[in-house]
């Protein structure tokens, strides 16, 4: 493979003038070779990092034949998850750039190639080759319906046996949330020897777990709850036009030490805090031997003298803030937000200094 002079200007580390690019050959001893119309270079007798910069350069330029676009095999790639697919597009185009440097570019330059344009990570020279032997025999339009997770270029998927599959998504959510997945698989192994279970190697089993969406993973690690938790959108709320000791939110909460009570008893501690919703500040609080209806309204009495009678108080359905002593005659602590809603302030002092 030769380049002219004019190919190598402007590159990094070659001057930019045909009249220098001259020069500077003949001082980095790159012999020339004559033809009726010009001088040439053979490329693999260039310094090693212009080398590299000529082909980088090189490759947009690298065209090559798409191929017969083959419907059912991309009709199957688009039914895989977002994020199996994701992760063809990335090896499609590593392949592209390997087909396109072809064979006369050694293997150790190709390799460093691949690292400037996609990094180092996953690409060594094993992957590279597993990558191209992916390919052989396939249209670059087809690369990567071809370079899924878990396709064999047509052969045939490893079987899994349903009670096997069964056993090792039971393992995993009965397990630690960080149990290894190998852990699982190891388990899973030594019964389907005993069972006759079809139960691939690891790598296989590796690779189907990733292909379960995010949330059916979450659900098997941490549980259906947890899951919900992180993949719900949180409901942002605007405070602004909510004044302070308007909404008073009332919650107790257990901690996670252990106390000596004055009748001798060891307990973990309740804390009861009223939190001013409009500015998030603590306005009194109280550590309780547990949540009860006593210490509830000794809290509510200490902060209406200090700051005055709120308009709304909010609390959870606990007993201890929907009994007689703290809700009245209302049943529930839902009805005693509504009743309190549509009371007076006044109504609630009166109430309180005669509990």
């Amino acid at each position: 493979m030769f380049v002219t002079v004019r190919d190598l200007e402007g590159l990094p580390g070659v001057p930019a003038s045909r009249w220098g690019v001259f020069k500077w050959l003949e001082t980095n001893g790159v012999p020339k070779r004559l033809t009726e119309r010009q001088a040439v270079f053979r490329i693999s007798d260039l310094p090693a990092d212009v080398r590299l910069a000529y082909l980088q350069r090189q490759l947009d330029g690298l065209g090559i034949d798409q191929g017969e676009y083959d419907e059912a095999a991309h009709r199957l790639f688009m039914e895989a998850a977002p994020a199996r697919r994701e992760r063809a597009e990335r090896k499609a185009q590593v392949a592209a750039v390997l087909v396109s440097l072809g064979k006369l570019v050694p293997c150790e330059e190709r390799l460093q190639i691949i690292h400037a344009r996609f990094g180092e990570k996953g690409h060594s020279m094993a992957r590279l080759k597993a990558i191209l032997n992916a390919v052989k025999g396939v249209d670059p339009i087809n690369f990567a319906p071809a370079l899924l997770d878990g396709n064999t270029n047509g052969g045939k998927r490893c079987d899994v046996s349903t009670e096997a599959w069964q056993f090792f998504m039971t393992l995993i959510a009965k397990a630690a949330p960080d149990w290894p997945l190998i852990s699982a698989w190891r388990d899973v192994r030594d019964v389907a020897e005993i069972e006759g279970w079809d139960w691939p190697a690891y790598p296989t089993i590796w690779r189907r777990w990733n292909e379960l969406p995010e949330a059916q993973r979450l659900e098997a690690r941490e549980g259906k709850r947890a899951a919900s938790k992180a993949l719900a959108m949180p409901a942002l709320r605007d405070k602004t036009s909510i004044s302070a000791l308007e909404w008073v939110s009332l919650d107790g909460r257990t901690q996670d030490f252990w106390v000596i009570t004055e009748d001798g008893k060891t307990v973990r501690p309740t804390m009861l805090a009223l939190v001013d919703v409009a500015t998030n500040k603590v306005l009194d609080f109280e550590l309780a031997p547990s949540e009860n209806a006593v210490a509830t309204v000794r809290l509510i009495k200490r902060t209406c003298e200090t700051y005055g009678i709120f308009d709304r108080l909010y609390t959870d359905n606990g007993s201890a803030f929907a009994g007689h002593l703290v809700a009245g005659a209302t049943r529930t602590s839902s009805a005693m937000r509504r009743a309190w809603g549509r009371s007076s302030p006044w109504a609630f002092a009166r109430s309180w200094g005669s509990t």
